[in-house]
C-alpha cells in the first residue's frame, strides 16, 4: 500500500511541479488620472501573455484543457501569420475596451477605443526572457465627464482578475475580480475616496494574497515545512523550528519591502528550491534532529523572506501602505502554513510511534520532496 502511495505521491509532485511553471497571472495595475478640464485617461497594466492565451484558447484549444505554459504560448505566437496575430491583437483590446466599464451615477462614460501593444512590440517582447512580472503591456485609453459628474465608478475585465488602481490623487484603490470599484468622490483639487475602511480592506486583501501564495500557488514553501514536520516528532519542538522559520522570513519580508535588502530573484528562488532539497536530504541520513538544525531552518527562513518580499513589492503600493501590507500579507502566510501542518500532523499522527514510520514515511516521503526541490533548483537557474 505504502509503495503504491509514494508511487502517487512522486507523480503528483511532479505534475503540480509543472503546474507551477504554467502561465500564471499576475495583479493587474491601472491607473484612474482625472484632469481639471473633466477629462479622464485610463492606463492598465497587464501580462501580455495571460490576456493573448484567453483569446488564443478560443482559437487553438489545448488538448484535455491542458494549461500552456509561457513556452507553448509563444510558440503558438511565433507559427502565426501576421494576420492571425494582428487579428489577435485586436480582438485582445477590444475586449478589454469592452469590458472595462467607467460610470457615473449608474450611468456608463464612453471611454474611447483602448490602444495597446503593436505587432513589433509583441515580436520584441517575446523574443525577451519573462521578468518578475511577466510580460507587461500597458492599454490606454480616455473619456470625458459631464459637468455635473460628482462620482465615478470603475470596474475592469474579469480575466484581469484582482486588479491595484491607482488614482492621480491620493493614493490607491484594490478592486476585487469583476467587481465595481468603491465611488471615488471628485472635487475642483483632489479626489477622495468614499471607503472609509480603507486600511481595513486593504488589510484583508493582502492577507488573502498571502494566503493565496501559499494556498494553492506556494508549494515550494508547502514542501519546505512538511520537510520540517517530517523528522519531528514532537509538537514542541515543531512549534519552536516553524517560530525560527516564521521569524526569520518576517525580517527579510519587511526588510524587502522597505528597499534596505534587495536580492534578485533569479538569485533567491533557486536558493529557496535548494533549501527544499537539503532539508529533506537530511531527514533521510539523520535518525534524529542535529542541533545545527535551527540555525539552519533560521536561514533558510531568511531566503523564503526575500522570497515573499518580491511578491509583496509587486503589489506597488504607496509608502504610506506598506505597513498594513506586510502585516496582512504575513498574517495570510501564517495562516496556511498552520493549516498545511495541521492537516499534516492530523494524517501522520497515528503513525508517528511505529516501528516503520521512519522506513515508510519519512525516508519515501523525503526522497520526493528532495527530488522536486532538485528538479526546481536546475529549472529556477
Amino acid at each position: 500500500m505504502f509503495k503504491a502511495l509514494s508511487t502517487i505521491i512522486i507523480s503528483s509532485a511532479f505534475l503540480f511541479s509543472n503546474l507551477l511553471y504554467a502561465h500564471v497571472n499576475t495583479l493587474a495595475k491601472a491607473e484612474l488620472s482625472i484632469m481639471a478640464n473633466k477629462q479622464f485617461s485610463i492606463s492598465i497594466q497587464v501580462d501580455l501573455l495571460h490576456v493573448l492565451a484567453a483569446n488564443i484558447k478560443k482559437s487553438t484549444p489545448a488538448p484535455n484543457n491542458q494549461v500552456l505554459n509561457d513556452k507553448e504560448i509563444i510558440t503558438l505566437i511565433d507559427n502565426m501569420s501576421m494576420s492571425e496575430l494582428l487579428k489577435l491583437l485586436s480582438n485582445t483590446t477590444q475586449y478589454l475596451t469592452q469590458k472595462t466599464f467607467i460610470s457615473s451615477d449608474n450611468k456608463l462614460l464612453v471611454l474611447s477605443p483602448l490602444t495597446g501593444p503593436t505587432l513589433n512590440d509583441v515580436k520584441k517582447l517575446i523574443s525577451l526572457p519573462a521578468g518578475d512580472q511577466g510580460y507587461p503591456v500597458l492599454y490606454r485609453g480616455k473619456g470625458e465627464l459631464s459637468a455635473q459628474t460628482g462620482k465615478i465608478t470603475v470596474q475592469f475585465p474579469k480575466l484581469l482578475g484582482d486588479t491595484l488602481l491607482k488614482i492621480t490623487k491620493p493614493s490607491h484603490l484594490l478592486i476585487a475580480k469583476g467587481k465595481k470599484s468603491p465611488p471615488i468622490e471628485l472635487g475642483k483639487s483632489e479626489i477622495k475616496t468614499t471607503l472609509i475602511n480603507e486600511r481595513i480592506s486593504t488589510g484583508f486583501f493582502y492577507l488573502y494574497e498571502g494566503f493565496f501564495h501559499i494556498i494553492p500557488k506556494g508549494l515550494d514553501h508547502i514542501l519546505f515545512v512538511l520537510a520540517l514536520l517530517l523528522l519531528t516528532t514532537k509538537f514542541s519542538t515543531l512549534l519552536w523550528q516553524v517560530s525560527a522559520f516564521t521569524l526569520a522570513h518576517t525580517v527579510t519580508l519587511a526588510l524587502g519591502v522597505f528597499g534596505l535588502v534587495s536580492v534578485s530573484s533569479s538569485i533567491v528562488e533557486p536558493l529557496i528550491a535548494l533549501s527544499i532539497a537539503y532539508v529533506a536530504v537530511e531527514n533521510i541520513y539523520a535518525n534524529k534532529l542535529k542541533k545545527w538544525r535551527m540555525a539552519i531552518i533560521f536561514i533558510f527562513g531568511l531566503l523564503h523572506g526575500l522570497g515573499f518580499a518580491s511578491v509583496l513589492l509587486e503589489l506597488g503600493l504607496s509608502p504610506g501602505q506598506y505597513i498594513i501590507s506586510l502585516v496582512g500579507f504575513n498574517l495570510g502566510v501564517e495562516i496556511a502554513q498552520i493549516i498545511v501542518l495541521l492537516v499534516a500532523l492530523i494524517c501522520l499522527y497515528r503513525f508517528q510511534h511505529k516501528s516503520w514510520y521512519r522506513q515508510r514515511i519519512i525516508q519515501p516521503f523525503s526522497a520526493v520532496i528532495a527530488t522536486v526541490g532538485l528538479y526546481w533548483f536546475i529549472e529556477r537557474l
